[in-house]
């Protein structure tokens, strides 16, 4: 794990290693679809899915989920062939874990079990193609918006399960390919791919792809990721910056007596995101630098050691505060908020857009021979860095609670902390929640 005071100039050089061509994090593909995504019939499914076969094809520099799911529809009512229902893919926990994933790419093959009379024929497959393309919008609607391939459903070899060849060949693949067009996204064509290679491709059931069918579905896959992969890094960048810089701190106006007579604790928040001033502005306030030419800062520590190190944590991921730099430093593309309160669906840091996390680098305390004086120092300090944030927020009408409750070896494997780091407090920062 790397030290926290040199995640800075490591990030300066993931950046530069992206602008050089070698991808500073890996593009995240998240592959949706139904049993022939998930990989039924293969011989290990964990190498010999086509996902599986995709990862080893792109290799280093991407990471392929599977969220494939049998017996999926793209009809949110879909049927198996006995009538048995949920089978609708937005039913399935794959959909939220493939959107939870926040993938660059999105891989979409659905539609095999559509095919099926008891899902296409009422409507002649009207309602699959509406739910189709809602699906696909889901994905679209994700912030940051990913890619989506469209996958047209592989070949049917031959009529099994109830699924129809006359169908898929007919008349999905052709609006697969329609639709496809119509919305300007990529295609990868898996019907034309596994029906020139059906006769070595198949299981016995003539539906589902054995290890060589996975492998020319990967193939074809891979072939399009490699020809979209400059844009998609590029959007890569842009969506999951390695630096925020942040505006020039402006400082509140309130007067500090006024700021003590309105300190207050809060556990009640608005969702409503913080712009990157109020941020910048709050950040300064609690452990920014105030004296920069002497390297000093807001709040004190003992021996100046400055041993805290701040963390935010946002829906859109986890960052370091350079405080010298004014930015922060990203760590984490994930949301950690979770991690700090009380663990539940009601955890109130869910609800406000930052939780900062107090973390204390025992190595740069330098008190390894003073224990008992080396945990005192440092909840000392962080109580400096919390007050800080409390008369910030009196003065500029936030809300506020400061925490003992985290999950601090969570947290320190999340952020990358070394041994000599750890997480000791946590504040929960965000605007009033609205009056009922």
């Amino acid at each position: 794990m790397k030290s926290s005071r040199l995640l800075p100039l490591c990030a300066a050089l993931a950046a530069g290693a992206a602008l050089a061509g070698e991808p500073a994090d890996p593009l995240v593909v998240a592959c949706v679809g139904d049993s022939i995504t998930y990989g039924h019939g293969a011989s290990n499914r964990g190498e010999k899915s086509y996902p599986a076969q995709l990862q080893a094809l792109l290799g280093d520099g991407w990471q392929v989920l599977n969220f494939g799911h049998n017996a999926r529809t793209a009809l949110d009512e879909g049927k198996e062939w006995n009538g048995q229902g949920g089978m609708g893919y937005r039913k399935s926990p794959e959909f939220e874990k493939a959107k939870a994933a926040r993938p660059d790419v999105v891989l979409f093959m659905l539609g095999t079990n559509d095919s099926k009379p008891v899902n296409w024929d009422a409507d002649g497959g009207a309602g699959v193609k509406r739910d189709y393309a809602g699906l696909v919008g889901d994905f679209l609607a994700l912030e940051p918006a990913p890619a989506v391939v469209v996958g047209v459903s592989p070949f049917v070899k031959k009529d099994s399960f109830s699924i129809r060849e006359k169908i898929v060949g007919g008349e999905l693949a052709p609006w697969q390919r329609a639709f496809a067009a119509e919305r300007s996204l990529p295609l990868v064509d898996a019907y034309e791919a596994t029906k020139a290679a059906a006769e070595t491709s198949y299981i016995g059931d003539g539906v589902h792809p054995n290890d060589a069918g996975y492998g020319v579905i990967a193939a074809a896959f891979a072939a399009k990721l490699r020809e979209l992969e400059p844009a998609l890094r590029k959007n890569h960048a842009e969506a999951w910056p390695a630096t925020i810089a942040l505006p020039a701190p402006k400082r509140a106006a309130m007067p500090l007596g006024e700021a003590l007579a309105k300190r207050a604790t809060h556990r009640e928040f608005s969702s409503e995101r913080f712009s990157d001033q109020e941020l910048s502005d709050l950040l300064w306030a609690a452990n920014g630098y105030n004296r920069p030419e002497e390297r000093k800062r807001t709040a004190p520590t003992a021996i100046n050691r400055q041993e805290v190190d701040l963390y935010v944590l946002r829906p859109d991921g986890a960052f370091l505060y350079d405080a010298a730099q004014n930015a922060l430093v990203r760590v984490s593309k994930d949301d950690l908020r979770g991690l700090t309160g009380r663990p539940g669906p009601n955890n109130f840091a869910l609800e406000a857009p930052v939780a900062l996390v107090y973390v204390v680098d025992f190595e740069r305390q330098r008190m390894k021979d003073r224990p008992a004086d080396s945990l005192k120092y440092a909840y000392v300090d962080c109580g400096f860095v919390g007050q800080n944030v409390y008369l910030h927020c009196a003065a500029t009408g936030l809300s506020t609670v400061f925490l003992g409750s985290l999950q601090p070896d969570k947290l320190a494997e999340a952020l990358g902390l070394p041994e000599t780091s750890k997480p000791v407090f946590a504040q929960t920062v965000g605007k009033p929640a609205p009056e009922e």
